[in-house]
């Protein structure tokens, strides 16, 4: 695991990661509307970032995450990852998320 922008850890593949308990959400057809009061803030995902947001339960690594994602989107493991790795370090860095296991990855 690295440092990201802000100081703040950057999510691994081995990492689990959780979606924190006061960020309002509403899934709406194939997207989710992110609310997060303490910042102002208001996300809308798509529904790749959807099904992502929708794993964020602590349960799976970003790497098991991924893997779906090939299945759910037919898309390669490499970007997959990427993709998933990417969106994990941002949801962190905005405050919703946040990781509970560090993994090795």
């Amino acid at each position: 695991m690295s440092e990201g922008k802000k100081g703040l850890q950057k999510p691994g593949p081995g990492d689990r990661l959780r979606r924190l308990p006061d960020i309002a959400w509403r899934k709406v057809g194939e997207e989710t509307i992110l609310v997060n009061v303490k910042q102002d803030e208001v996300m809308q995902l798509d529904s790749v970032g959807s099904f992502i947001w929708s794993r964020l339960s602590g349960d799976e690594t970003l790497r098991d995450i991924a893997e779906s994602l090939v299945g759910e989107f037919a898309v390669g493991m490499e970007t997959a990852l990427e993709d998933t790795l990417e969106f994990a370090a941002s949801l962190v860095d905005r405050g919703v998320a946040k990781i509970i296991e560090a993994g090795r990855s």
